[in-house]
């Protein structure tokens, strides 16, 4: 019985400290490994960027005016623009 927690309690000694070292080591490799991954830029939430106003493509052929909203073409039987809703007037 004595030999028994002799054998145990002489590999919880060795066994404890490699444990701990191998741990430590570890722990570092992943502290290393996150610290030379590219960080994305910081993003300053005070920075507003303007819309952009979608404009349609060139007025075909069937569109015989433009909206002067917004300049997008019109087709003659349109009461509104379809692309700002302005009236057209």
């Amino acid at each position: 019985m004595m030999m028994g927690f002799g054998l145990l309690f002489m590999l919880a000694v060795l066994a404890i400290p490699i444990l701990l070292v191998v741990g430590v080591a570890v722990w570092m490799m992943r502290q290393t490994a996150q610290q030379n991954q590219p960080h994305p830029p910081a993003v300053n939430p005070q920075v507003v960027i303007p819309s952009q106003r979608v404009v349609s493509p060139a007025p075909s052929s069937s569109a015989a005016r433009a909206c002067s909203h917004c300049g997008a073409g019109l087709q003659t039987d349109w009461t509104h623009c379809p692309q700002c809703g302005a009236p057209t007037a």
